[in-house]
């Protein structure tokens, strides 16, 4: 089926907020967008308003539209919402009612680790939720990682995100998230379930630090 104009123009403006090629404080406009796009402001108009209630953008007075800034909290929480859904669906692998595809995260995960080694931080931080919906797959509820995708577009608005995504403010630590999960990966393979919720709990932990230093920058 023929992508239309309006979805055309919605996709696009999207993929530039998720892969940081709008800035936090840019101000756009239907008429800058629509010169840089190649569409009119009919389907600008459209998208933007689809983006205002996904609350990936919010509209300035008389000044045109911006990224929606993500609170601190905002992204703790859904940190949490992202971690206890990984324990339910290592909880299920436990008890037989699912298994995890350890090859599909193992393989999700080493794309993240190569593009951390890289200092291509926008594309770690986009590829880590992937390891994270792979693992969500064993809940066996199939509205958790859209639902998942939904919370994290909203995150990723941020300048909070542009913050973390920058190598030059990566604290210096002992560990990492890639780390985390490989250690949880070798966990489940030793089918040490209970050691590998933990392991998800103190990631938990981790995560919610890191935010809460970038949040200080």
């Amino acid at each position: 089926m023929t992508q239309s104009i309006e979805s055309s123009a919605y996709q696009e403006i999207k993929q530039a907020i998720l892969f940081g090629r709008i800035e936090p404080d840019e101000i756009l406009s239907e008429a800058s967008l629509s010169k840089k796009l190649g569409h009119s402001r009919t389907p600008i108009r459209s998208a933007l308003k689809q983006l205002e209630q996904e609350k990936l953008v919010v509209y300035k007075k008389n000044r045109g539209v911006a990224l929606r800034e993500a609170s601190v909290k905002e992204m703790v929480d859904v940190t949490q919402i992202c971690v206890e859904w990984m324990i339910l669906a290592t909880k299920n692998a436990k008890t037989g009612l699912s298994m995890l595809d350890v090859e599909a995260i193992q393989e999700r995960l080493s794309a993240a680790k190569d593009y951390r080694a890289a200092l291509d931080y926008v594309q770690y931080i986009n590829q880590m939720p992937k390891v994270y919906t792979k693992i969500m797959e064993a809940a066996g509820n199939e509205l958790l990682i859209p639902t998942y995708e939904n919370l994290w577009a909203r995150v990723i608005s941020t300048s909070l995100y542009r913050k973390m995504a920058d190598p030059q403010n990566s604290p210096k630590k002992t560990i990492s998230t890639v780390q985390f999960f490989q250690e949880y990966l070798q966990l489940i393979e030793k089918n040490q379930f209970d050691q590998a919720i933990a392991k998800l709990e103190d990631y938990q932990e981790y995560a919610n630090h890191q935010i809460l230093h970038y949040g200080t920058l």
